[in-house]
C-alpha cells in the first residue's frame, strides 16, 4: 500500500531543502512549490491570479494567496508509484488537501531560526525582508496550532537538516 505523506510548515520550516534531501536518500519527495502549474497566486479580492507579483510589497502580499490546484495534487498522488512518497509545501487552501494525505507532518521552527534561514534564502525571494518576516510571525504560531489541532505529528525544525530528515522518515513509517 502507498502513502502520500504532506510536509508542512511555515516560510523558513525547511521544507525544500527536506524534499531535496529526501531525493538524494532515494527516496520520492517533490517540492510542491516547483511543481509546473500546481499553484497558483490568487488575489484574496478578486479571486483572479496575481499579475503582477511583489514578495517584497507587504500590501500585494497581504492580498495575496498561495492557492494549490487540488485537481493537479489528486493526478501527482494517484499516478504516483512509490511506496512513499512526500509532498513538501503549504498552501492558502490547506483544508482541502488534508484528506488526500495519509500523514501530516508540521515541521515547527522558531523565529530566530526562520528569521535566518528567509534572510539567506536563494531559491525562492519570498520572505526575505524583514518586515515580510515580521507579518509571517503575526500568523506563524496560531497557523502552526492549527495545523497541530488537525491531528498533525510535529516535528522540531530548528535542528541540522539531518537530524530532521530522520525524523521524517521514522514518521512516516508509523
Amino acid at each position: 500500500m502507498k502513502k502520500s505523506i504532506l510536509v508542512t510548515g511555515a516560510s523558513g520550516a525547511g521544507k525544500s531543502s527536506l524534499s531535496e534531501k529526501l531525493n538524494e536518500m532515494g527516496y520520492k519527495a517533490y517540492d510542491m512549490d516547483n511543481e509546473p502549474g500546481l499553484f497558483s497566486m490568487i488575489d484574496k479580492k478578486t479571486g483572479k491570479p496575481v499579475v503582477d507579483h511583489d514578495n517584497e510589497d507587504m500590501e500585494k502580499v497581504m492580498g495575496m494567496d498561495w492557492i494549490c490546484d487540488i485537481n493537479k495534487l489528486q493526478s501527482i498522488i494517484k499516478s504516483e508509484t512509490s511506496p512513499i512518497t512526500y509532498y513538501c509545501g503549504s498552501a492558502s487552501n490547506f483544508e482541502e488537501l488534508l484528506g488526500l494525505f495519509d500523514k501530516i507532518i508540521l515541521l515547527k521552527v522558531g523565529e530566530t531560526t526562520m528569521r535566518e534561514r528567509l534572510s539567506s534564502r536563494t531559491n525562492n525571494d519570498f520572505g526575505r525582508m524583514p518586515h515580510i518576516q515580521d507579518w509571517i510571525m503575526t500568523w506563524k504560531n496560531d497557523w502552526e496550532k492549527s495545523i497541530e489541532d488537525k491531528g498533525a505529528s510535529i516535528i522540531d525544525a530548528n535542528q541540522d537538516l539531518d537530524q530532521v530528515t530522520k525524523e521524517v522518515i521514522e514518521l512516516s513509517k508509523k
